[in-house]
């Protein structure tokens, strides 16, 4: 009887400057890679009977993959936070890393790949989780996770305990004003946006020859990061006991989230974002309470992010 593989099954390897760590995925496991068929017209003057276009398969597009992962108190997470917010060192683009989905029977591999989206997912009465996008350069099926004895130059990371970051406190500040009150959702996103590198050249049209298969196909290899964003949004009760930014906008302003346990104490963990100058529009909601919601986004110019999204 044949064996299926499922989903729940599946375990996530990243592998990274010559480490394995084993990543505790939750949800939102998905992956995969699809080809482009240029077809051409075989219809002629003398064969009117083909009507039907040919296909030219020649080149992958490059992959997509998406995974969520709880924050936690060991730093079984700053590997993934690191890739998602620094550069590679002495450069202004970022690390890559490979992927690896180990099945009940099989194993499939994620090439060259590169984070273009996180996402702080911050909920109350929920545990704070990192939702992860991102783009690879080749995926294939069968593949070999490494291990100590299979290549004795990856280091295989243990993974050990694992403690939930709980979202116990939460503290906004827009501007000057302090939006913890009433605050009931919370978003921050970073997008890196990259473009992938024209592949096709004219010696790897030549290298494929007349005869063309899955072997010989172009994978995109190298990409450029063209532009990074951070935004996010508040959502909050319009309620009598604060000063209320509805309908307003500003300028130049600060935006601080801090959202964990310990806040005002040295034993903080959890999510730290921390913006001087930034703009947000605030509108007003209708429904059967009244909210604001702050939508806002960073204008600060800076290489270094990890000096403003901190995990702790």
């Amino acid at each position: 009887m044949a064996t299926y593989n499922f989903k729940n099954e599946a375990e996530v390897y990243l592998v990274f400057s010559g480490s394995r760590y084993k990543l505790d995925v939750t949800k939102d496991l998905s992956f995969s890679q699809t080809f482009t068929d240029r077809t051409y017209e075989q219809k002629t003057l003398h064969e009117q009977n083909k009507l039907h276009d040919a296909s030219n398969i020649t080149k992958a597009n490059p992959a997509s993959f998406n995974f969520t992962v709880p924050a936690i108190t060991e730093n079984a997470l700053d590997t993934v936070f690191n890739l998602l917010v620094n550069f590679k060192s002495g450069t202004y683009t970022l690390n890559t890393f490979d992927l690896y989905i180990k099945l009940t029977n099989d194993v499939y591999k994620l090439r060259n790949c590169v984070i273009t989206n996180g996402t702080f997912i911050i909920e109350k009465l929920e545990n704070l989780k990192l939702a992860i996008s991102g783009e690879a350069s080749e995926l294939t099926r069968g593949a070999t996770l490494p291990t100590a004895s299979t290549d004795p130059a990856v280091t295989v990371v243990a993974p050990g305990t694992r403690t939930p970051h709980y979202m116990k406190e939460l503290d906004v500040y827009m501007s000057t004003t302090r939006l913890t009150e009433g605050v009931f959702s919370v978003a921050v996103e970073l997008q890196n946006n990259i473009e992938w590198t024209p592949y096709e050249t004219v010696n790897k049209a030549l290298n494929l020859g007349n005869t063309h298969s899955v072997t010989t196909t172009m994978y995109p290899s190298n990409f450029t990061l063209k532009k990074r964003i951070v935004s996010g949004s508040v959502g909050q009760y319009v309620l009598d006991t604060f000063n209320s930014d509805v309908q307003n906008w500003k300028q130049s302003v600060p935006v601080l989230i801090t959202a964990g346990n310990g806040l005002s104490g040295s034993d903080f963990r959890g999510f730290k974002f921390n913006f001087g100058t930034c703009s947000f529009t605030n509108r007003n909601n209708v429904g059967e309470v009244f909210t604001q919601s702050y939508d806002w986004i960073s204008n600060q110019n800076t290489t270094n992010l990890g000096s403003l999204i901190t995990y702790n």
